[in-house]
């Protein structure tokens, strides 16, 4: 039977991890960490439910553990599958764990059609709009979103939480996703960092802001 892969970790729980969908998680040795699993024949349903609960048990491992590299819903592989896809990977993966260590996720987002809120269009965004895109053209379009500079409706949430910022992305907007901005910050700086927050959300904008999360938008595409 199959693993349903939940997240890496750098070190296992020290307490037992306790369930997934319905059976017992355990944590296996891999090249560069650790993988959160529960054996599991299938896929669980995509619906609102399970979504939530895969969410839960990757933030309830975020807690336990120093650093946390959350797995995509839906991921499941034998145990060889495991093996090749993190083989000879060990150098990304320590690099990807030290850049999450100690920190939590904090993402704002920006309602469509509000002033100041628009920024560079993504990929799909753009080729919703004008059709059909040539491989080369989409992937063209697909480096430069990455590029994007976040809008200016995000500009005073940068100016007042940079000191408490450790790291930073911005996702651009595309067909049906506003544009979000991530950041990363250090556990010890979550209160100053959600007053501060919390005070910009108040005020007359567009931009608002959730967490905190895992580190999910900070984590490379291991698995």
């Amino acid at each position: 039977m199959p693993w349903y892969v939940f997240a890496l970790v750098d070190r296992p729980p020290a307490a037992r991890p306790g369930r997934g969908f319905g059976n017992a998680l355990s944590a296996r040795p891999v090249p560069g960490g650790f993988v959160v699993v529960e054996r599991r024949a299938d896929v669980p349903p995509v619906e609102l439910g399970t979504l939530t609960q895969h969410d839960a048990v990757v933030s309830r491992l975020a807690d336990a553990v120093p650093a946390i590299l959350p797995v995509r819903f839906g991921t499941l592989l034998e145990t060889d599958e495991i093996d090749e896809a993190l083989a000879e990977r060990e150098e990304e993966i320590a690099e990807a764990f030290d850049a999450v260590r100690g920190r939590v996720q904090f993402t704002w987002r920006v309602a469509r059609g509000a002033r100041g809120a628009r920024g560079a269009q993504g990929a799909r965004g753009a080729e919703g709009a004008q059709g059909a895109l040539s491989g080369r053209e989409y992937l063209r379009r697909a480096a430069k979103a990455a590029k994007a500079a976040p809008p200016p409706a995000f500009r005073g949430v940068r100016e007042k939480l940079a000191r408490l910022i450790a790291t930073e992305r911005y996702q651009a907007a595309a067909v049906s996703v506003p544009g979000s901005l991530y950041h990363l910050v250090d556990r010890g700086d979550i209160e100053r960092y959600r007053l501060v927050a919390e005070k910009l959300a108040l005020a007359p904008s567009a931009v608002r802001v959730s967490g905190p999360f895992p580190p999910f938008a900070f984590t490379p595409a291991l698995l």
